[in-house]
Order: C-alpha cells, then sequence, then structure tokens
C-alpha cells in the first residue's frame, strides 16, 4: 500500500472573540491539507499499513475515516468496521468504537440509501450534481479549525485535542472530527463518538 501524500497550504479564515458574530472579528491563518491517495485502502491490513504518526498525521486519519465508510455495504459490514476500529481504538483509550457504534453506523448507512453516495461525497470533485462522482486520483481536502478545542483526560492521560473539518457540496455547513495522538504509539486517532456528524444526511444527488 503506497503512502498518500499530504499537500499543506495556507488559509485565511475569521474567527470571533466575542459573544456574537460580528464581535471582535479577526483573521487566522490556519493549514489546509489535500491528502492524496495512489490508491485507495480496501481492507483493514491496508489502512494499518499507512503510517498516521506526525504532524500531518490528524488529516491523514480524517481522509482514511472516508476511506473507511467508503467500503461499507448492506452485504459486508466487516471491512468498514475493522477499518473504524484501527482509526478509533487506541492503546491509551481502548475500544471507544464498539458494537453500539457499529450498528449507528449500520443505521445511518441504511437511512435513505447513504451507503451508495455518502463517503463519495467528501472526496474531492464530488458534488450533488454529478452524483457525488469523485475526480481521480483520489484526495480529500481538510483544514484545521480556528478555535483551540479543550484538552480531555477523559481516559486517564491528559489527550490534547485537534479538529480538523471539511467543506462539501453535499453540506452547507462544514462538518468535522477531533483527533489526538496517543502517547503509546504516536498515531492519530479520531476522538470518542465526534466522527458521528460525518454520517448525517446530505443532500440527495442528482443523478
Amino acid at each position: 500500500m503506497v503512502q498518500p501524500s499530504i499537500e499543506i497550504t495556507q488559509v485565511t479564515r475569521q474567527s470571533s472573540d466575542g459573544n456574537t458574530q460580528n464581535e471582535g472579528v479577526r483573521n487566522v491563518d490556519i493549514k489546509q491539507a489535500k491528502v492524496i491517495f495512489n490508491e485507495l485502502p480496501a481492507s483493514v491490513e491496508e489502512l494499518k499499513s499507512i503510517d498516521r504518526s506526525g504532524e500531518n498525521g490528524k488529516y491523514l486519519t480524517m481522509a482514511l475515516l472516508f476511506c473507511a465508510f467508503r467500503t461499507w455495504t448492506p452485504e459486508d459490514n466487516n471491512t468498514c468496521n475493522g477499518m473504524l476500529e484501527a482509526l478509533m481504538n487506541s492503546p491509551t483509550c481502548g475500544m471507544t468504537f464498539n458494537n453500539f457504534g457499529k450498528q449507528f453506523v449500520k443505521d445511518r448507512m441504511m437511512q435513505n440509501n447513504k451507503y451508495l453516495y455518502l463517503a463519495n461525497a467528501y472526496f474531492d470533485g464530488a458534488s450533488v450534481s454529478n452524483g457525488y462522482s469523485p475526480a481521480t486520483p483520489f484526495s480529500v481536502t481538510v483544514e484545521e479549525y480556528v478555535y483551540n478545542i479543550p484538552p480531555s483526560t477523559m481516559y486517564g492521560p491528559k489527550l490534547d485535542l485537534e479538529r480538523i473539518i471539511v467543506s462539501f457540496d453535499g453540506a452547507d455547513t462544514p462538518r468535522y472530527v477531533d483527533f489526538y495522538v496517543d502517547p503509546k504509539d504516536n498515531q492519530w486517532y479520531a476522538w470518542s463518538d465526534s466522527y458521528k456528524g460525518l454520517l448525517a444526511d446530505i443532500k440527495v444527488p442528482a443523478i
């Protein structure tokens, strides 16, 4: 399995220091990442062979969530579930993606047959008008969140959380997942159930 490449650019977004949208608005420079796949992982073993360590591992882990969702079918849930376990169940936090999570994924994928198009919608080039057909080579563009996320000690040691957002044609507002580096293996993992928002309804494709 070829390690995906990551292109980093700097973009400017706005944040607010006040309690209202227009109070204390300032420009913030953040990193935007384009994760490019020569090939998409199609099995748990292929996904596990991808290194998610280092500063850019959080972007890669986000993109791999979409790869995992892409493998889900009514006939085969196990591949997707195994991939999600690899991306969420860390040495420190244990089995955060369990049978309840698997049932949640199944319910959302089966709802309105979202499994047919949901995952593809997050890839670059996919749009409502083209039936969520991604461009090739497959890539995903995500970026940092403009605000800091409080750390967590839910599972014992202090874990610093970083939020990654994705904007796509299927929704009018960005969606996000929180990530952390596990201190035992230095790999990035999706935090708790923050992935669930990715499985919400999206615009039904035109084709």
